[in-house]
């Protein structure tokens, strides 16, 4: 996959996120072990942001292996398996976390929105 026009704000949100040693990932596992993610939807709609999804764990790892059954703009139902991700366990826990703050903050922003 290409660079995305994100990529730095990725890069920018992991440095801020991931300084020098993420401490939460190293106490599950320092060591590097394989490990397997499933990303499934938790209610019907329509997904966005896979692009960025798999960028995220491509700069962190270009080893890690994102398998999408979706698209943006595809509908989506409860319990669809939206992406299943492969990898250092290390880098599929930093991409989940960094993910994770990306959406709160996208919920936060439409909160205030509304």
């Amino acid at each position: 996959m290409t660079d995305l026009k994100a990529d730095r704000l990725i890069r920018q949100a992991l440095e801020e996120d991931i300084t020098g040693e993420d401490v939460s990932t190293n106490a599950v596992r320092r060591e590097a072990v394989e490990g397997e993610v499933e990303l499934i939807s938790k209610a019907d709609g329509v997904i966005c942001g896979m692009k960025v999804y798999e960028r995220t764990f491509k700069i962190l790892d270009e080893n890690t292996q994102v398998i999408s059954n979706v698209r943006d703009g595809d509908r989506v139902k409860k319990g669809q398996l939206l992406a299943v991700v492969r990898g250092d366990i290390r880098t599929l826990l930093s991409g989940e976390s960094l993910l994770l703050l990306l959406l709160l903050l996208l919920l936060l922003l439409l909160l205030l929105l509304l």
